[in-house]
């Protein structure tokens, strides 16, 4: 089972550029809804585990939320600070 979580991390690694070019975005009333029901203050902090390209961490961050990002793949690393400075 190890490998096989091994084996699914790297294959999302190797095709985040893909990935990121064909996943639907979420909806902005999602991130409100998010925000409105988890009573966070404005400007708050925000620990995103397994941020992958960004898709939900821009959205918070346009928001003014500061936010902390962990991703195991280095490929969608790149891809989330790219996605970070547009």
């Amino acid at each position: 089972m190890a490998d096989e979580r091994s084996q699914l991390r790297s294959t999302f690694n190797q095709v985040a550029l893909l990935y990121d070019q064909v996943r639907p975005g979420y909806p902005e009333a999602l991130f409100d809804d998010v925000v409105s029901l988890s009573r966070i203050n404005p400007g708050g902090r925000i620990l995103e585990i397994g941020c992958g390209t960004g898709q939900a961490t821009v959205p918070f961050a346009r928001r003014g939320y500061r936010i902390l990002c962990i991703e195991l793949g280095d490929n969608r690393k790149l891809q989330h600070k790219k996605a970070a400075t547009t």
